[in-house]
């Protein structure tokens, strides 16, 4: 008789192995499912960051134009209007190197079939631009307030405009992605405050573009930097 309690104790001993065995397993892969599950709740949020900033360029502009029936008139009246105004430039104290003189544009009005000879009164027009590129802002918003009524009194009729840009953007970009990363962080706290859970590590993060705009119409001196960054957290 006991000599044929030995393998009934064996087989015991293997069926509670293996039940104990199976009970491990699925206690594990209950906890696996729950892990997994919980890698399931994310939450996506973005995070914002804006700037004011001084412009450090501007690209000032002078357009003008010209007439006359005879081209070689009109060629030199362009080339004294623009020496004349690169002069005014210099002394109202833009370096020569800022200053660029461009491709005059000429036109033979008698070149259009559709124009009737007869009504022209000029033939020839030229369009001159010239710009300055320059970090000195302030002798050119001193300009724009004197420059057109100056060559009007010296007979030249010209519009003029100026491009604010900012050109220190590289010098600015790690802080400010830093600072929407720390507001996205920010935001997706307080959701998992709301929603009773906490924030886990990172599952995905986009940087959007940065825009440069004027800070409003009135005042391009002053530039709005703006960056949004979408950062989407685990939720536990």
């Amino acid at each position: 008789m006991k000599g044929k309690n030995i393998p009934f104790k064996k087989n015991m001993i293997q069926a509670t192995a293996i039940v104990l065995a199976a009970l491990v397993l699925g206690i594990f892969l209950v906890q696996a499912v729950r892990t997994l599950k919980s890698y399931d709740d994310t939450v996506s949020v973005r995070g914002l960051c804006e700037r004011e900033v001084p412009a450090d360029r501007v690209v000032y502009r002078i357009t003008y134009s010209e007439k006359s029936n005879s081209f070689t008139e009109l060629r030199s009246l362009i080339l004294q209007n623009n020496s004349l105004i690169v002069k005014k430039l210099q002394e109202a104290g833009l370096d020569k190197e800022a200053i660029k003189v461009g491709n005059t544009s000429y036109e033979d009005r008698y070149n259009y079939s559709y124009n009737d000879p007869s009504r022209i009164a000029f033939r020839y027009t030229a369009s001159q631009t010239i710009s300055v590129f320059t970090t000195s802002l302030d002798l050119v918003r001193k300009l724009q307030e004197t420059l057109e009524a100056d060559l009007a009194a010296q007979n030249i009729l010209a519009s003029t405009s100026a491009d604010y840009q900012f050109l220190g953007l590289n010098d600015i970009k790690p802080s400010m992605i830093a600072e929407s990363l720390d507001n996205a962080r920010t935001a997706a706290d307080e959701f998992a405050r709301n929603s009773h859970s906490r924030i886990g590590k990172m599952h995905t993060a986009s940087q959007g573009y940065f825009e440069v705009n004027d800070l409003d119409e009135n005042t391009p001196q002053v530039k709005k930097v703006r960056v949004v960054t979408s950062v989407t957290y685990y939720l536990k």
